[in-house]
């Protein structure tokens, strides 16, 4: 299977984000804001065991010698000793040692690498759990765990959970929304609220 392309490196010093999927990108892009996103670069995996495989990729592009640090992002899922040994592998190929920063910290020089597992580090679970926090409409929100009671929460882990309210969240919209548009819809997600601040101080810091 071919890659998908990802934008190219700048010319002058800039922080390079690696992100498990496209979802994950799109959310830190617009929790960071404009001004903080011009001076990064995204780039999104083919899945998060694809990570390793990317920074290494990331690490021999020629203008790789700008980045003035590098930030991966991905979810605990239900695993989290699982998701550190994957930021290990990620933190190695890009060229760190065997000892990952802590969560949404940087650490290292001449390049600082710096690690952010969602939804905070250490609790199973995935980004959509902070999106779940964040959506507009607190009375469909009431509805969605209503009927998310009533289901029974047949998903088997805490990060399949999280996913499937927030599917059910934006198929109960008036307008029935894809990942790719919630955030800029008025019922959607909140990219400014406080559950992403520390996301968002992760962004900054790159």
């Amino acid at each position: 299977m071919s890659r998908r392309p990802n934008p190219p490196f700048k010319t002058q010093p800039f922080g390079l984000l690696l992100a498990e999927g496209s979802d994950e990108l799109r959310v830190c892009e617009a929790v960071a804001g404009a001004s903080t996103w011009a001076g990064l670069v995204g780039w999104q995996a083919q899945g998060r065991e694809d990570l390793p495989n990317l920074a290494k990729l990331a690490s021999l592009d020629p203008s790789f010698m700008h980045a003035r640090s590098v930030g991966v992002l991905l979810d605990v899922e239900d695993d989290p000793a699982s998701a550190y040994d994957l930021a290990r592998r990620t933190m190695v190929a890009l060229g760190g040692g065997l000892d990952v920063p802590v969560h949404g910290t940087f650490e290292g020089q001449p390049r600082k690498l710096g690690v952010f597992l969602t939804p905070d580090g250490h609790q199973p679970g995935s980004i959509e759990k902070l999106c779940k926090q964040a959506v507009r409409n607190q009375e469909l929100a009431r509805c969605v765990d209503a009927l998310v009671t009533c289901a029974g929460a047949p998903q088997s882990t805490q990060a399949l959970k999280d996913k499937g309210w927030l599917n059910a969240y934006l198929a109960m919209l008036s307008s029935p929304l894809r990942f790719y548009q919630v955030l800029q819809h008025p019922q959607g997600i909140d990219p400014a609220h406080t559950a992403f601040d520390s996301l968002r101080a992760f962004l900054q810091s790159l």
